[in-house]
Formats: C-alpha cells, structure tokens, sequence
C-alpha cells in the first residue's frame, strides 16, 4: 500500500515524537541515577565528620 505525501509526513513526525520521548526518559534517569550517587557521597562525607574531635584539631 504507498503512502501519500501526508502518510509519509505522519509517519515521520511520529518516528521524531518517540524517539525524542525515549531520549528525554534516558537522560531523566541519567541524571536522577548520578544526582542519587552525589547525595550518597555527601551523606558519606557528613557522617564522617560527627563525632569528638580534640581541641588540637579545631582552628
């Protein structure tokens, strides 16, 4: 079956809607995953600092 001139143009339009859909979903996770990983290092760097520290380490 040949599609017509605004066949082709659907079609078209509708390939660009889903893969730009599916590139705006993978670099949402992207960037959640490595926002995820920065928490975690400064939850880290938070819990490695509470505690009793003698006076000779304060300024």
């Amino acid at each position: 079956m040949p599609l017509g001139k605004f066949g082709k143009i659907t079609l078209s339009w509708a390939a660009i809607t889903i893969s730009s859909l599916s590139l705006f979903v993978v670099s949402k996770n992207y960037v959640n995953a490595r926002r995820v990983e920065n928490m975690k290092a400064r939850e880290r760097m938070r819990r490695s600092n509470e505690g009793e520290y003698p006076d000779s380490y304060r300024k």
